[in-house]
């Protein structure tokens, strides 16, 4: 897979645990398949906003569970 090498980078480390900081969240993150449908992908990230990201972050929280749509 293409992004294979990213997965257990530092910066996929980075990214899980600042992107939040910078109004972005890991759209598909580890152990949420069943709530989002994709396995995880640490390069997939969306922006939200800093002031959701940072509750979605502190919450442990998908995009999905807070909309409550899975």
């Amino acid at each position: 897979q293409e992004f294979a090498y990213f997965t257990n980078s530092p910066a996929a480390v980075w990214v899980a645990q600042n992107a939040y900081r910078f109004g972005f969240v890991v759209s598909y993150p580890q152990g949420k398949q069943a709530i989002t449908g994709y396995i995880w992908e640490p390069w997939h990230v969306r922006w939200v906003g800093i002031e959701l990201a940072i509750n979605l972050y502190q919450q442990g929280l998908t995009l999905e569970e807070y909309l409550s749509v899975f």
